[in-house]
């Protein structure tokens, strides 16, 4: 069978012949076998629709995991492994950061940075960890609990946040947001814009366009920049280094806001060669318990919550 895997960098169809295989073995066979996705460290995988989070390491085979025929996976990696002629992992003797040509970056010669991508975690909170990471370098969002702090805004002003904008209710979107699977969007990057004071500006992948969140009210000084691709929000940080290593990472700031939009826009150039995006409105997605088509991700979420089927595969 055929599955396409996709990660941060790099997308790979995947040839396999035993369906028996366990998902350890499958994330074995992955770097040591595609030559765009070689010697990678995958640490879990992400299957199905909402995506599953398997480990890496599991013994469970890729059948009871939920892995089908023409399907698309999510990998989640490490740092890259090196290889010796044996085929053993070995870890490079100098804990300097290098430049890596792996890393989405590119180099702001004006600042002697380079603007990095910093992947985040597909959770169904990558939009929250991706705003936190670039405030605060974390991703634990322990420092502020930004679910919470939107909560709390549209339950202040119903007027702005009434049913019609919010498509249900008030107290129930409310609830629903402080779940932490629920996805954030455009609501929630205006809210937090405003009450946190910041300007965000966020990368569409698919359309190379950047759509501004602030308080046009009082327009703020400092600035983020995260990147999407349809299903998925990361953050971009200055770094002296392009590497996976990510001290001294910064991802805000309060001047030189040209050179950083520039270069994020170049960045998302880079990113559109190697096919990170996803139009969410178009693609098309089979439904692999029926084999229904369905069209976007609305299609797929309403399927989804109709039937109870969660596993889709994407169709060529």
């Amino acid at each position: 069978m055929r599955i396409k895997v996709k990660t941060s960098t790099a997308t790979d169809v995947i040839s396999i012949e035993d369906e028996s295989i366990s998902v350890a073995e499958l994330a074995s066979f992955i770097s040591r076998t595609s030559s765009k996705l070689a010697n990678i460290s995958i640490t879990s995988f992400k299957v199905g629709f909402p995506p599953q989070s398997i480990d890496a390491g599991s013994d469970v085979s890729i059948k009871e995991a939920g892995i089908r025929a023409n399907q698309q996976i999510l990998a989640e990696t490490g740092p890259s492994t090196g290889i010796t002629e044996e085929g053993s992992s070995v870890v490079a003797a100098s804990s300097k950061p290098k430049e890596s040509s792996d890393v989405p970056s590119v180099f702001i010669k004006q600042l002697n940075k380079y603007a990095i991508l910093r992947n985040v975690p597909d959770d169904n909170s990558c939009m929250f960890r991706a705003i936190s990471y670039s405030l605060t370098n974390q991703l634990s969002m322990d420092d502020i609990n930004l679910r919470q702090l939107v909560s709390t805004r549209i339950a202040s002003d119903p007027f702005t946040y009434n049913e019609m904008v919010l498509g249900r209710p008030i107290d129930k979107y409310c609830e629903w947001i402080e779940k932490k699977d629920s996805w954030g969007g455009a609501i929630e990057l205006g809210i937090i814009a405003s009450s946190l004071g910041i300007r965000i500006n966020c990368f569409d992948v698919e359309s190379g366009n950047v759509m501004v969140f602030q308080d046009e009210a009082e327009k703020p000084s400092k600035f983020i920049c995260l990147v999407y691709s349809g299903i998925h929000y990361d953050s971009i940080a200055l770094n002296s280094v392009s590497s996976t290593k990510k001290e001294g990472d910064v991802g805000h700031w309060t001047s030189s806001e040209e050179e950083i939009v520039d270069a994020s826009k170049q960045l998302v150039k880079l990113l559109q060669s190697r096919n990170y995006s996803t139009n969410t409105t178009t693609f098309r997605v089979r439904c692999l318990e029926c084999y229904s088509v369905l069209v976007g991700e609305n299609g797929a979420s309403k399927h989804a919550n109709e039937t109870g089927h969660f596993s889709f595969g994407e169709v060529k």
